[in-house]
């Protein structure tokens, strides 16, 4: 890592109350702890105003703006930190998650890394530049990095986390390795929702169809609002050939979420079963039109040759 940009201390000044920045700066942290995101504003750029030099003003900056929704100035008051004290780690990992949060995950892992390379103790941040590289579809490096972490873990004494333990498990699930995967989330102590869709899904892709609904079950009785619960499930009657209560599932979930378009399929095959071929066509064309997995791809077209609709 390049060496860090030397930054100045705080002046030894005395100031009268009227033009301490401090004083501004202490209000404006209150008025953020308030949520006055306003006021707490107001305050920091009067001590700004005031002293421009310090790098923990620009950082209250930056978390104001970033409260009030407003990235891009949170970005522009970091990076303006990060000139001022270029081993302010914090507010790299600001910045890193921000742009994670923006799916601009190369300026993820760049900040994330920074970070990483200022404070080498600090191991859970390769977790984190993990987890961007499986949102960036990137399995093999999120791998490296993985058994970067262990082998950091190992030298410094430390146990292996939680964190680890479901991000390996994603990565060989997103690998279709499935038994190893299960292996993995195994070792979770405290199984979060993550962990239990990983579950799920692994079962679900093993055709253990019995034993993966109990995970989408556990998830559904934490939050009965997300409609991919409901899909999983209709999944599960589908799979048992329970059809009346798979549709029921599958529609409730597409209630829910109507971007759940796999739903379509399902019901597509479950109205072409029953013998209803314009509902079915109806649901076949939804699936086709807003989604297309490429395993599905040539059934769903031979489907709707057959029913006399090769187009719309």
């Amino acid at each position: 890592m390049p060496a860090c940009a030397p930054y100045s201390l705080p002046e030894n000044r005395v100031y009268s109350e009227k033009d301490d920045p401090y004083i501004y700066y202490a209000e404006s942290m209150e008025a953020y702890d308030a949520k006055d995101y306003q006021l707490a504003l107001q305050k920091i750029d009067q001590a700004l105003i005031l002293n421009d030099k310090l790098a923990q003003f620009y950082q209250l900056k930056g978390d104001i703006h970033r409260a009030l929704l407003e990235n891009d100035k949170a970005i522009e008051a970091y990076n303006t930190a990060i000139k001022k004290r270029s081993n302010f780690v914090e507010v790299h990992l600001s910045i890193a998650s921000l742009y994670e949060k923006q799916k601009q995950y190369d300026q993820a892992t760049r900040s994330y890394k920074r970070a990483a390379g200022l404070e080498p103790s600090r191991i859970d941040i390769l977790l984190k530049i993990v987890n961007c590289y499986i949102q960036w579809n990137e399995m093999d490096v999120a791998e490296h990095h993985l058994n970067s972490y262990k082998k950091n873990a190992d030298e410094q004494n430390k146990p292996l986390s939680d964190q680890y333990y479901v991000l390996r498990g994603e990565v060989l699930f997103l690998k279709n390795r499935y038994e190893e995967s299960l292996v993995y989330l195994n070792q979770v102590s405290q199984p979060d929702s993550l962990t239990l869709y990983l579950y799920g899904k692994n079962y679900y892709a093993l055709e253990n169809f019995d034993s993966g609904v109990t995970y989408f079950n556990q998830l559904l009785n934490q939050d009965k609002e997300n409609g991919s619960w409901y899909f999983y499930r209709g999944i599960y009657f589908y799979s048992q050939k329970d059809y009346n209560d798979a549709r029921g599932q599958f529609e409730y979930g597409l209630k829910q979420d109507s971007t759940l378009y796999e739903t379509h399929y399902y019901l597509g095959k479950i109205l072409l079963d029953e013998g209803n071929h314009v509902e079915a066509l109806k649901e076949f064309q939804n699936y086709r039109r807003y989604e297309m997995d490429p395993a599905k791809a040539e059934e769903v077209e031979n489907i709707i040759q057959s029913l006399g609709a090769g187009s719309e």
